[in-house]
């Protein structure tokens, strides 16, 4: 994981030759992990046996998980230069769901896991932020083969800042974070809700699942932040609640 974070950040600064199929290092580095995983598979029986099924799955998943995100930062860097598709987006969310579905296949019956990732990641609806950045989630994955079984329950704020990505080619993983200032919550949203019920103040938690409907008959609240952006989405199919705090600050064990 290390060389992919090495290696693009440089694709993403301009410092490496460039070819029309991209930087020759990243091309390579490609190349290298999908032969690996498909040795890997090929010699299960022998892997297996030398040193167990149990290692040999997890070095595996490990080596699905290096490929899958070599092929996300390929997408991602795509869609910064205007050549990518957004649809591409969506294979590390595929891929953490089906994590989801690994580390539940070898649990206990009955096992409940908790998953911990930034909301546009839980939620079961589709991301849409209108242009290119549009993609179906993990929890849209897990909402579609779980069921009532997957819980989504989102975390907002009303704070009038809040930490923001902005990205870095110097930083080693190609962003810094910056506090970012924030306008007042738009009409419709949950933060707008909580503010005009006099509870912006405190730390809520909203059930979703018997919500309000507008005029039309539409659930509300029909959006959410997300970061310093507005996330327009109908909130109760996206999430089954959400937790609200007052304030939002930046983790100072981040270091970038």
């Amino acid at each position: 994981m290390h060389l992919l974070f090495r290696i693009f950040p440089m694709v993403a600064g301009e410092r490496c030759p460039r070819r029309k199929s991209g930087c020759a290092a990243v091309d390579a580095l490609t190349a290298a992990l999908a032969r690996l995983l498909l040795r890997l598979r090929a010699e299960e029986p022998r892997y297996a046996a030398r040193g167990g099924q149990e290692r040999y799955d997890v070095a595996r998943r490990r080596l699905e998980a290096a490929c899958h995100t070599d092929a996300l930062f390929r997408a991602v860097h795509a869609l910064q230069s205007g050549r990518g598709d957004a649809g591409d987006l969506a294979i590390r969310e595929s891929f953490l769901a089906e994590s989801v579905h690994w580390h539940l296949a070898r649990s206990a019956p009955g096992t409940r896991l908790v998953v911990v990732a930034h909301n546009n990641h839980i939620q079961k609806t589709r991301i849409d932020f209108g242009g290119p950045l549009t993609t179906l989630p993990m929890g849209h994955h897990l909402a579609r083969t779980l069921g009532s079984d997957y819980r989504a329950v989102a975390v907002t704020h009303t704070a009038d800042h809040v930490p923001e990505m902005v990205l870095d080619a110097r930083r080693t993983v190609g962003f810094t974070v910056a506090d970012t200032p924030l306008a007042p919550p738009e009409p419709g949203s949950v933060e707008a809700a909580l503010i005009d019920a006099g509870l912006g103040g405190r730390i809520t938690l909203t059930d979703l699942r018997r919500p309000p409907r507008d005029t039309d008959g539409e659930p509300l609240p029909n959006r959410i932040r997300s970061q310093s952006a507005t996330l327009a989405t109908p909130v109760p199919a996206a999430f089954d609640a959400v937790l609200a705090t007052p304030t939002v600050t930046r983790d100072p064990s981040v270091p970038f």
